[in-house]
């Protein structure tokens, strides 16, 4: 859920992109190993480019720490709308994500 989450939410994520195979040379990446020796059921790792991105809105251009940020605070609005999703009768904010995104704009403007 959270992959379609970002996919929807963050620009600069791309779910084509996603694999979630395990390849014999990914065995002892951090995701993998924690999914076989701890149990955790969704383990994933998250990676960046230097070199810029080939679609959606970035296309084109160079990837900075604004990007990086945003990437960063989506990440942690889709955390919590999943959280939202798993127990909703928690929360008595609305379900929408508009205010999240709006301080997640305003926090992420470079001045």
């Amino acid at each position: 859920a959270l992959p379609k989450i970002l996919s929807q939410t963050a620009p600069a994520f791309c779910m084509g992109s996603c694999s979630f195979v395990v390849e014999k040379s990914k065995e002892s990446t951090a995701r993998v190993v924690v999914w076989r020796e701890i149990g955790v059921q969704r383990s994933y790792t998250m990676e960046s480019t230097l070199c810029g991105c080939d679609q959606g809105k970035y296309k084109g251009l160079q990837i900075g720490t604004r990007e990086l940020e945003e990437m960063g605070a989506k990440f942690c609005v889709g955390l919590l709308h999943l959280k939202r999703m798993a127990s909703p009768l928690e929360y008595n904010l609305p379900s929408s994500l508009d205010i999240e995104n709006e301080l997640i704009e305003s926090s992420c403007k470079v001045t």
